[in-house]
């Protein structure tokens, strides 16, 4: 039997600096991210959102 192993949880702030690294902008503007958008970039690296 395969053990599955439960995708890693992200934090707001960490996702804020996630987005800023993979979009290249800058902190101003990666705070300004809806919920939505933030989510958006997380699941494109196979992450979850913990907001």
């Amino acid at each position: 039997m395969k053990i599955r192993r439960s995708t890693p949880k992200v934090s707001r702030e960490a996702a804020i600096k996630i987005a800023m690294n993979t979009n290249g902008i800058s902190y101003k503007i990666a705070v300004k991210y809806t919920d939505s958008e933030l989510k958006e970039v997380l699941r494109l690296l196979k992450l979850k959102a913990n907001f």
